[in-house]
């Protein structure tokens, strides 16, 4: 019986994902996800809790966003730090289905939504917390690392931002840096 549940599951799972990449987060339903795992919507709810629970269980799972799945809390060094994010930045860049779920929030507020919001913003805020006791420096790194979402996200549909190349790799490459000097000096002024 174990094993025909997390059969069962894997299935529902995958027909999750497989819709997601073939629809966006915004023409996935429990229905649309039922028929194609061939199973009853009644399952889905209650193995998962619904739409919000496969939704946790993507973040949770790392296909949302493996970099943050993957991050050691127990390595507080600078090196670290500029090396999760050049890997979280690098994901965010490639990974298109993160992007729609990154954008969904914005285009469509509901309980899923929120759910994977606190999740991911939980998760996050965790990894770029630069010094637990400067909440200004904390605010300006959230700020560069918000600013890079939103040209990435951004980038999708517009070439440039202002006067910012958004389809130069270049641009990505130096924006990259900027972030990386950015930690290079948070710690040096640590140490002053």
């Amino acid at each position: 019986m174990k094993k025909d549940r997390t059969a069962t599951e894997e299935r529902i799972y995958t027909a999750f994902l497989d819709l997601l990449e073939e629809t966006g987060p915004q023409g996935v339903g429990i229905n649309a996800i039922a028929k194609k795992a061939g199973v009853s919507k009644e399952l889905i709810y209650r193995y998962f809790g619904g739409m919000k629970g496969l939704l946790l269980q993507l973040a949770k799972k790392g296909d949302f966003f493996k970099s943050i799945v993957d991050y050691d809390s127990d390595d507080t060094s600078k090196e670290y730090l500029k090396y999760i994010t050049a890997q979280g930045t690098k994901e965010l860049r490639e990974n298109v289905l993160a992007q729609e779920l990154l954008r969904w929030p914005l285009i469509e507020n509901n309980e899923n939504t929120k759910e994977l919001f606190k999740f991911t913003n939980a998760q996050v805020g965790g990894v770029f917390q630069v010094d637990k006791n400067n909440k200004p420096l904390n605010h300006a790194f959230q700020l560069m690392i918000g600013g890079y979402i939103y040209f990435t996200l951004l980038s999708k549909f517009n070439k440039s931002f202002i006067s910012t190349d958004l389809h130069d790799p270049k641009t990505w490459e130096n924006f990259d840096e900027a972030i990386a000097q950015t930690i290079d000096f948070y710690h040096k002024k640590e140490k002053e």
